[in-house]
Formats: C-alpha cells, sequence, structure tokens
C-alpha cells in the first residue's frame, strides 16, 4: 500500500460538515492553525477554497483545505490538521502526499506553496519530508515553503 492510500481526501458537503466541524488540533497547537469552522466560513465565500476531509479507515482523522492564490497564481495549501486523536499514526506524512498530488494531477500547476509558523517544528519537518522547500520569503512573519510539480 502507497504512503498516500493510507488517506482518502473528500470533498466536504451538508452531509459531512458535521464531522468537520468535530476534529481539532491538540490544545496547545490550537495556535498555529485556523479552526476548521472559520476555514468553511472563508471556502463559502470564495470559489476557489476547496475544503476536504481527511478520511482513514472511514473515521475522519483531519483537515486539509486548498486554494488558488490570484495573487501570484499559484495554489497554496491554506490548512493542513490532523485532529489531536489522530496524530502520531501517519496520517499527516499520508495526508500531505494525497494533496500534493491531488493539486498536481488536477492542475497541472508548476509549484504549491505553503507558509508555516516559524515555531511549529513538527508541521515544518513533515512539509521537509515531503519535498517542500524553502523558498525565501516570509507573509505576515511565517516563512513560505514550495514545492515544484515534478512533472515540471
Amino acid at each position: 500500500m502507497s504512503e498516500a492510500s493510507l488517506v482518502q481526501l473528500v470533498a466536504i458537503d451538508a452531509d459531512n460538515r458535521a464531522l468537520a466541524l468535530a476534529l481539532a488540533p491538540k490544545p496547545e497547537q490550537k495556535h498555529f492553525v485556523a479552526s476548521n469552522a472559520y476555514s468553511l466560513d472563508q471556502a463559502a465565500g470564495s470559489d476557489a477554497c476547496v475544503p476536504l476531509l481527511i478520511v482513514a479507515h472511514g473515521e475522519a482523522v483531519g483537515f486539509a483545505m486548498y486554494a488558488l492564490e490570484p495573487e501570484d497564481g499559484h495554489y497554496w495549501i491554506y490548512r493542513m490538521m490532523v485532529d489531536a486523536r489522530h496524530q502520531g499514526k501517519g496520517y499527516g506524512t499520508a495526508a500531505i502526499t494525497a494533496l500534493t498530488k491531488l493539486i498536481f494531477d488536477t492542475t497541472n500547476c508548476p509549484l504549491i506553496a505553503l507558509d508555516v509558523k516559524p515555531e511549529n517544528v513538527i508541521a515544518r519537518r513533515l512539509y521537509e519530508s515531503a519535498g517542500f522547500v524553502d523558498a525565501g520569503y516570509e507573509i505576515e512573519g511565517e516563512p513560505v515553503m514550495h514545492l515544484y510539480n515534478p512533472a515540471g
């Protein structure tokens, strides 16, 4: 089984919205990522945002959201979180792999961008393990990372 196949990415709709709202990081991680409620409100106000449930073994284990950023024309991973009860099981690694594959396969974009709080060492390590590299600039004090499309 491939790493990415450990999880499925499922579009969020009225039927599964409550599952997304029930997910949360550990209390000490809450300042690293916006709440899923905020993210879903953001997605409702933008056709560019794509919110997704991260599902493993038929259970919602996390939340992700990506969007095409009109200012630079790149796809950005706006949110990525694994619920506190499901951390340490490989779901974050599988989810970032599945998410980047989905974005590259469906958009053929040259790169995916994200920003990460400097003190969020675990997330930065996760992104680096997926191939993201420091882009050399920051947004509001958060380093930006890029993953380049392996297809060129």
